[in-house]
């Protein structure tokens, strides 16, 4: 082989693995897909090897496949201690709960009203934290699994043994064989940064040279948003405190200004490209230009201070953080019914209830299949619209789960080998894909059951069809419940998710204006991030109306409120990045407290980001110093007070006229 054909294949083994890093920062969902393989390969080999001098009760294999996931997926501690606590404590609950269902065997009311109450409790633990969310979706799913395989007392030994088997295997996964790396998980996702900033800065030089397609402005608009979610994985692994003094946390601060101002740049960059005028040399435009090179500058700030900074600097755990949502109190509730919590606890219980009723109607043993999905389509949902497109997704997974299992397990007529090789590659796949696509995890889920049930002899076309029909149900029990009982629409979810957008404004706007020289520049740079993670809340909750399950009804109105969002958060960037360096000038106080005081009126009088409001003129960009926070002030104070005018009510009832 030639050395030029060698170099040409290690160029193109190199370009894979950054689109691999690219499409997974930090390799987040590898690591979970990984784990969960090796915890369920691991206690299903141990469990098997023990066979001839254990005979475990098939309750005990159900149960020990179930934690097996679940201790892979739920358990989100940030440190090793603190996840054994929550392991010890959902083991202790599950089984409490089995030897309960056990000793209640027979008595169908009784197991329903357990079943029922065990279903409010887990549910009502997520307002204590991820350790009781933790431990809820233990106690529900081993229950559900007693409830269909009904164990008998002397099975009870076994089962003990088999979550405590599954725990041990999954915490020592967890914890040493694939553990958090937070320094080389950073630099992975560094890598995803770059990657794609890099892809996107060619984007941009073809577009300022040939023009913007449909096609081209939305690849560019998704890349940007991937960057920025890479960034903030980043970002999560720097614990920057405003009162750190010691070297590691200094140089992992100025890590993270230098991120910042990656951030910003690359804004800058796409902004300005997105807005030049038609081109016409086919020539790069001067301003774009100036832009691309500071982002060039930028991307080798963050790749100087990243060498320069300690392993000792990242935070185990913080980059994974985010994967886990858990329901937001609001403050000041004055009603018991207005703790979410409670509202999602009755919601999910009457919806399994419901499902129950339905599913024992259609099949007095496969019930459970309803229930659990009654239960699971309320996970990690705030609103209605989140649920029913969740309950939607769920019943599409399995219908194409089940034609795609049915055909798999007549291929493979239950051999051995081929049915573990391919329930194992669905299983890696379905955690893998777990935060990219419901629908895909259930699809896989899916295929995978189907096998195991042809491995195990008891694959029938007609079963699979019933499971659908239980999955039906289901879903439509929890759809209908979401509507109709405590509703929480998807429009009052983002607007407490723009409230609290606007709340973080103004409190970075109030640090802004009171910072003096020689003040601690971290304090502006935390409230950036959390004005980030508000704006990433709303675009969490206008989620169910860019989904193709609401065949664009909406879209455009959600397209005009991200645009005008996004405008503030940039301008917002660029305050941070120039007060950051130097703090305000007294007439810059000044407009930032008008800025508050308009705040303060959208507050008390409303204000909508979604409507069309009367034509005002755009402020225009000045020329900087050429550097990523250079940007004009003004222009983004400006920026910021056009924005709210345009998301005034009274200014949008105005331009209707």
């Amino acid at each position: 082989m030639s050395i030029k054909s060698t170099l040409s294949s290690e160029r193109d083994t190199a370009g894979l693995r950054q689109r691999f890093l690219a499409s997974d920062p930090g390799l987040v969902r590898l690591r979970l897909g990984s784990r969960v393989l090796l915890t369920v390969a691991l206690v299903a080999g141990i469990l098997a090897l023990a066979h001839p001098w254990i005979a475990f009760p098939p309750s005990a294999y159900g149960m020990a496949m179930v934690t097996a996931i679940q201790g892979a997926v739920a358990i989100k501690d940030a440190t090793p201690s603190a996840r054994a606590v929550t392991r010890a404590y959902a083991v202790a609950a599950a089984y409490a709960t089995v030897v309960a269902i056990t000793l209640l065997n027979g008595r169908t009311i009784a197991v329903s009203a357990l079943f029922l109450a065990v279903i409010f409790v887990s549910v009502y633990a997520r307002r204590f934290g991820l350790r009781w969310q933790a431990v809820g979706m233990f106690t529900f799913m081993c229950f559900v699994i007693a409830a269909y395989l009904h164990p008998q007392p002397t099975d009870l030994p076994g089962i003990a043994v088999s979550l405590v088997l599954s725990s041990v295997i999954a915490h020592l996964i967890r914890n040493f064989l694939l553990p958090d790396r937070p320094a080389e998980d950073f630099q992975r996702g560094l890598e995803a940064v770059d990657e794609i900033v890099g892809r996107l800065a060619g984007r941009i030089r073809r577009a300022a040279r040939n023009g913007w397609s449909p096609a081209s402005r939305r690849e560019a608009l998704d890349m940007e948003r991937r960057a920025k979610d890479a960034i903030l994985i980043c970002e999560g692994y720097l614990p920057v405190q405003a009162e750190a003094d010691d070297p590691s946390s200094r140089r992992a601060a100025t890590l993270a200004n230098d991120l910042f101002d990656l951030h910003l740049a690359l804004e800058s960059a796409l902004g300005s490209a997105l807005a030049m005028p038609a081109p016409g040399s086919g020539k790069l435009p001067e301003g774009v230009a100036g832009r691309l090179d500071i982002l060039a500058k930028a991307r080798r700030e963050v790749r100087r201070s990243a060498a320069a900074t300690p392993a000792a600097a990242f935070a185990a755990g913080r980059g994974t953080a985010a994967q886990g949502r858990v329901a937001k109190g609001g403050a000041g509730r004055k009603r018991p019914l207005d703790d979410p919590f409670l509202r999602q606890a009755l919601q999910v219980t009457l919806a399994s209830a419901i499902a129950m009723t339905g599913g024992i109607f259609l099949s007095p043993d496969r019930w459970f299949w309803a229930v659990l999905t009654a239960f699971l389509v309320f996970t990690n949902t705030q609103s209605r619209g989140e649920t029913a497109i969740r309950g939607l997704e769920r019943a599409a997974g399995t219908a194409l789960g089940i034609a795609v299992g049915m055909g798999l397990a007549v291929l493979v007529s239950g051999a051995l080998w081929p049915t573990i090789l391919i329930v194992a590659i669905s299983l890696f796949l379905a955690f893998y894909l777990l935060t990219l696509s419901y629908s895909a995890l259930t699809f896989f889920m899916t295929v995978a059951i189907s096998l195991v049930y042809g491995l195990i002899g008891t694959f029938t076309p007609e079963l699979l069809v019933l499971r659908l029909e239980e999955t039906v149900i289901g879903a439509a029990a929890g759809i209908f419940v979401s509507f109709f009982v405590l509703p929480r629409s998807t429009s009052s979810q983002t607007r407490q998710a723009v409230d609290r957008f606007m709340q973080t404004l103004d409190q970075l706007l109030e640090t802004a204006a009171a910072l003096q020289p020689g003040d601690n520049e971290a304090r502006l740079l935390v409230r950036a991030r959390q004005l980030d993670r508000a704006h990433a809340d709303i675009r969490d909750a206008v989620g169910p109306l860019q989904s193709a399950w609401t065949f664009g009804a909406g879209q455009a109105g959600v397209r005009r409120a991200l645009m005008r969002l996004n405008a503030i958060v940039h301008a917002s960037h660029v305050l941070v990045r120039r007060f950051a360096a130097t703090p305000p000038t007294d007439s810059e106080r000044e407009r930032l407290l008008a800025i508050r005081a308009r705040i303060a009126a959208l507050a008390e009088h409303g204000c909508n980001f979604f409507g069309r409001s009367e034509a005002a003129e755009m402020p225009e960009a000045q020329d900087g110093d050429g550097s990523a926070s250079s940007e004009s002030v003004e222009m983004a104070l400006r920026l910021i007070s056009h924005v709210l005018a345009q998301a005034d009510p009274e200014r949008q009832a105005r331009g209707r006229t």
